[in-house]
């Protein structure tokens, strides 16, 4: 399609829901809701129009890289849950998504949840298309993704849910179809908070968290800040899987308050160290998460949430256990 300057873009955009029913004005009584939180939005994009159910903002964020200053709508979203009010209207090329920056998620994501912003902060939005390639440097600009994210009020708790109500892949969610390995059992994965997400083996796919799929013939297996799927075909339909009791769930990543992601140990040789300690969670760069017997795994204090990690190098020895706080926590869900 015909590229269009990125100013009749977000014109559009903003026109689009002015005139989409009184959606400005819904939004603006929803917003009184003690419940949903403001989230300042600027799109961008020289390949697609960008609908924002939203309200204009008087001002705008100026992009140094695209030499505009964009206008920001207001979003009233509820917590914890993915922005809706975003979609891609008019004539739009095959393969192309909408693409995020500032949220939970990280940076350039097909799905997004945002954090609580400060006053000037912004979620930047664009797509996937090659012709969007410096409307994403500026949205990695905008929305901070080049600089240190400042840390939230508390630990929060993230679903990373990359399918549809249905199970199929989430819009923005990109599937490699695996035809060479099939997984040999898969059972109820440790990060499931709703039913039918197992884990599967052996070890080496890294298949920590599955979707079933509709036929229960198929999974589809991610991992938080990706938005690569991988369908592994099954030898036998896979039988339904209930999540585990909240006590014996745990997270499929943790994210340290330092940036620092952790990821569950999943087979390999175990450290020995003396004492009670069982490693859980490898934190690049930093050590392993480790559990002391007959104490919870992380410590749930508020604000926030406390792990305790180990060096490896120390194997052998009297190992010293350093506390660390926790910024996110995320869990396997469905919508």
């Amino acid at each position: 399609m015909a590229r269009r300057p990125r100013s009749l873009v977000l014109l559009l955009a903003v026109v689009l829901v002015g005139v989409a029913g009184g959606v400005g004005a819904r939004l603006l009584r929803e917003g009184q809701h003690p419940e949903r939180l403001p989230v300042r939005v600027v799109v961008t994009s020289s390949a697609a129009e960008i609908s924002v159910a939203g309200e204009r903002e008087g001002g705008c964020v100026e992009a140094a890289v695209l030499g505009e200053c964009l206008p920001v709508v207001r979003v009233m979203h509820e917590p914890d849950e993915p922005l809706r009010a975003l979609t891609l209207s008019g004539v739009v090329s095959p393969g192309i998504s909408l693409l995020y920056w500032g949220c939970r998620e990280g940076a350039g994501v097909p799905v997004c949840t945002p954090a609580p912003q400060p006053a000037d902060a912004v979620v930047c939005v664009t797509t996937s298309s090659e012709h969007d390639l410096q409307a994403s440097a500026a949205c990695m600009e905008l929305s901070g993704a080049t600089r240190t994210p400042a840390p939230a009020a508390r630990t929060e708790v993230v679903q990373f849910v990359p399918v549809t109500r249905d199970g199929r892949p989430a819009p923005g969610y990109q599937v490699t179809e695996v035809g060479r390995q099939q997984p040999d059992e898969c059972f109820p994965a440790y990060s499931a908070t709703a039913p039918d997400i197992v884990s599967c083996l052996p070890f080496v796919l890294g298949a920590h968290a599955c979707w079933i799929e509709p036929d229960r013939t198929k999974v589809l297996c991610g991992r938080p800040g990706n938005n690569q799927l991988i369908r592994y075909d099954m030898r036998q339909p896979v039988a339904s899987a209930d999540p585990p009791a909240e006590e014996r769930r745990g997270p499929l990543l943790i994210e340290l308050r330092d940036g620092t992601k952790c990821t569950r140990r999943w087979g390999g040789p175990t450290p020995s160290w003396p004492g009670p300690l069982t490693a859980w969670y490898y934190c690049s760069g930093r050590g392993i998460i480790v559990q002391v017997a007959d104490e919870p795994l992380i410590s749930r204090r508020d604000p926030y949430w406390t792990v305790r990690l180990v060096d490896p190098r120390e194997v052998g020895g009297d190992p010293v256990l350093q506390p660390y706080e926790v910024a996110f926590v995320h869990y396997a869900g469905r919508p």
